[in-house]
């Protein structure tokens, strides 16, 4: 445990008193003993977290980003969590049927060769492994390559605002024979210069987020594909009316051009802004194609042996006003079609854990839960773990529920790709963190989009069910792209 001087740093620290808060004594002092108690291991990391002055995450995201290099955003402005993070030190990827276990296995691996010398006992502290993965397990394409049917990446750098308050972590790639003086000059400078970094950035005059100039944007004319959409959501029917398929996900692309480039933490900005109860999140692999989105639906977040998890599937528009919306609300608790797909959602969620838990709890009605544009059919879950279970086991299991794969989820999976035309990526997949500590927490990918240069290609989709209408699903699904439509802009 390394200890150093309590002050917290801050954009205003100068070296002096970075000096003083660093403790370059102490923090020789730790890594000797780490390294003595670890003998016979060889680290290949070395990770320091120091607690950091309240500071804009998406902020530090901008300043301390290079052209070219690794981003990852994600904030839950409704639990004041945000964590951004830059420049890779280390990508793990998999594919195929064991994505999650092989991905599992070599986090568990590199947790070993790591040496963590925060600054206090948080959960936050330490390495975080930032990623996810596709929504099928194959090699993905159509601009997705960089991103792989899975991917998790070791920052070298992570900022985290918890609350009121912030981390800054460091990692930093060692020699095979470590050197203590060379670890402790390298680890001070380079947490010296990103902390000068932000200051030089935050003491000019002009705010980040100052320009207000909005993108000009043109919808690709996809002749054919509401006729399509009609004809997919109809042979998915045949199927449910066969007996072989509760339910079908299917979903559509919008591509999308722009007037000029797009930055997409100015797209995130505007998405947090917007859709405060939502996951907004970036994953930047290789400093090129971003996938950037805010989704209303955690996947699974788990803290020690607490899991916390919910179904979301059943929507319908919000009223300009609050008779209107409670008119709606009452329309959406009523409405058979969708009270239908939520159960599937739901009993599903609920089989998938019992493997893990003996005490599962959820309400036995829905209810609903809102958002700016849309409100949904809701069922919290929460769970408590029986044994030592493996997150990314979990993930596994969960992953995809019906709400955008379908019931059976095996049949509808098989189904998917032979309705739709389009490579789904990282869309509807599960995209999130976890570290070195065991907490982590993963949404399911909707409401999003892969950001290339100057277009994009952005997702919505619709479960169907027996009595599912094909007009009113694809009217569902224009709903369901207005945060992206609406963000781009901004980018």
């Amino acid at each position: 445990m390394y200890k150093s001087k309590t002050k917290l740093l801050s954009p205003e620290t100068n070296l002096q008193e970075f000096a003083r808060i660093f403790d370059a004594d102490a923090f020789r002092e730790a890594l000797k003993n780490t390294i003595k108690e670890r003998e016979g291991e060889t680290p290949e990391i070395i990770s320091v977290t120091i607690p950091y002055e309240k500071t804009d995450a998406l902020a530090v995201l901008e300043i301390l980003s290079k052209p070219g290099e690794f981003q990852f955003y994600w904030e839950y402005p409704d639990e004041k969590l945000a964590i951004a993070a830059g420049k890779s030190i280390k990508q793990l990827k998999a594919e195929g049927s064991n994505r999650f276990r092989n991905l599992s296995e070599c986090i568990s691996e590199q947790k070993n060769k790591i040496i963590e010398l925060s600054d206090f006992n948080h959960s936050l502290s330490g390495v975080h492994f930032l990623g996810g993965f596709g929504f099928f397990d194959h090699k993905v394409k159509e601009g997705w390559e960089a991103f792989g049917a899975s991917a998790f990446v070791i920052p070298e750098w992570t900022f985290i605002r918890d609350g009121e308050l912030s981390l800054l972590t460091l990692n930093l790639k060692l020699n095979e024979k470590v050197d203590v003086e060379d670890a402790q000059s390298n680890v001070f400078s380079k947490l010296y210069n990103l902390n000068l970094t932000i200051q030089k950035s935050i003491r000019r005059k002009n705010g980040l987020f100052a320009d207000t100039k909005q993108l000009d944007i043109s919808i690709e004319d996809g002749k054919d594909e509401l006729s399509e959409w009609v004809t997919n959501v109809n042979k998915a029917k045949g199927f449910i009316r066969s007996g072989s398929h509760n339910k079908v996900v299917l979903s559509r692309r919008l591509k999308v051009n722009t007037s000029e480039n797009i930055e997409p933490t100015k797209l995130v900005n505007q998405l947090r802004k917007e859709y405060p109860s939502c996951y907004s999140f970036l994953f930047r692999p290789d400093g090129k194609n971003s996938f950037v989105g805010s989704t209303p639906e955690r996947l699974l977040s788990v803290r020690s042996k607490y899991i916390l998890t919910e179904g979301l599937a059943g929507s319908i528009s919000r009223g300009g006003t609050a008779t209107q919306d409670t008119i709606l609300e009452r329309q959406l608790l009523n409405s058979k079609k969708d009270n239908e797909e939520h159960f599937y959602v739901v009993r599903s969620i609920i089989r998938r854990l019992e493997m893990f838990s003996d005490e599962i709890n959820y309400p036995s009605k829905p209810g609903i839960k809102k958002f700016t544009n849309v409100q949904h059919l809701y069922t919290p879950v929460s769970a408590w773990m029986n044994a030592d279970h493996d997150p990314f086991e979990i993930l596994e299991k969960l992953h995809p529920t019906p709400a955008v794969g379908g019931s059976p989820s095996g049949k509808a999976l098989e189904l998917i790709p032979l309705l739709e035309q389009h490579e789904r990526g990282w869309y509807a997949g599960p995209v999130g963190w976890i570290n070195s500590k065991g907490r982590g927490e993963f949404v399911v990918a909707i409401r999003s989009g892969l950001i290339m240069e100057d277009s994009a290609d952005f997702f919505a989709g619709c479960g169907i069910v027996e009595d599912s209408d094909p007009i009113l699903e694809w009217e569902e699904t224009k709903l369901k792209l207005i945060p992206m439509l609406s963000a781009i802009k901004h980018g």
